[in-house]
């Protein structure tokens, strides 16, 4: 991801799954991270966020493609 621009999240689920589309994205060359709020607050101390929840974010440039991308791969 570029430093500096602003990310969106184009998937949420579990982390299997965002891990998976991760590297789809990765194939397609749209780099992309993983926003993960409970293993944040495991680590910090305290239960935050749910495991269900994690969070695939890339740069706004590239949110379209991702979208499709992640689309045609849950048909």
């Amino acid at each position: 991801m570029t430093e500096g621009k602003e990310s969106v999240c184009v998937f949420k689920g579990s982390i299997i799954d965002v891990n998976y589309y991760m590297e789809c994205l990765d194939e397609i060359g749209i780099s992309s991270i993983i926003k993960d709020d409970f293993q944040s607050g495991i680590h910090a101390g305290f239960i935050g966020g749910s495991p269900e929840a994690i969070e695939l974010l890339v740069d706004m440039d590239n949110a379209e493609k991702a979208l499709e991308c992640i689309k045609g791969l849950q048909e």
